[in-house]
């Protein structure tokens, strides 16, 4: 029998990532923000197009695993991780948002003057709150959207959990989580001390425009 080795190399890989707007002396406001599974970053950022055409500055990266979203030709999608070799995975994306988010976002503070909302939606909510827990990145508003945020993560720990608003979505429409789901991922956030918002809107597994621009316009206290 052959002895078999499970073993790690780092490699340098390229990511993409789609910007919306334009980022000058007049920017109030950044979004950042994290698609869900199968989905990519392209479609994803043209749902913020609103937000874009009122004067701010969108980011969305892609994840970086593609896949075809059905069968095996057609439509490409990008996922964040699977549950095989997670840690890793986990790992990779943190180090690629904090290099996109010091790229596109921190090197800009000193020239201009923003706020930053940090949004995921779906699996990206996860990916969202593991990567401002682990990672370097300082957001000014933290918005989960229809997704579970990270189950297994020391709030605790992050500076982005002790002061910074959380916002955590549900549409009363959606069958991916139904009903009293959304008490779960309450009481995940208890358990560190934090309180959330919780917002629903009418409607399913999906992002709503109406209510974002709500939500741009909720108080970073």
């Amino acid at each position: 029998m052959s002895n078999i080795s499970e073993k790690h190399l780092s490699v340098t890989r390229t990511a993409r990532y789609y910007t919306s707007g334009e980022l000058n002396k007049n920017i109030n406001t950044i979004w950042f923000v994290i698609h869900g599974y199968r989905h990519n970053a392209h479609k994803f950022i043209n749902l913020f197009s609103e937000l874009a055409e009122e004067g701010d500055y969108i980011i969305a990266p892609e994840g970086l695993s593609r896949l075809y979203v059905r069968g095996e030709a057609g439509d490409v999608g990008a996922s964040w991780m699977t549950k095989e070799d997670r840690e890793n995975e986990i790992k990779d994306y943190v180090n690629y948002l904090d290099k996109l988010f010091y790229e596109e976002v921190e090197l800009k503070r000193n020239e201009f003057n923003f706020k930053v909302n940090a949004l995921g939606f779906s699996q990206g909510a996860a990916t969202l709150t593991r990567w401002l827990a682990y990672g370097k990145s300082k957001v000014d508003k933290i918005i989960s959207w229809t997704g579970s945020i990270g189950h297994d993560v020391d709030y605790s720990a992050s500076e982005n959990f002790k002061s910074t608003p959380i916002h955590l979505v549900f549409g009363n429409k959606d069958p991916y989580f139904p009903g009293d789901y959304y008490k779960s991922q309450v009481e995940i956030l208890r358990k560190y001390g934090i309180e959330p918002q919780i917002h629903f809107f009418d409607g399913g597994h999906e992002v709503s425009a109406g209510l974002i621009k709500q939500l741009r316009m909720t108080s970073y206290e």
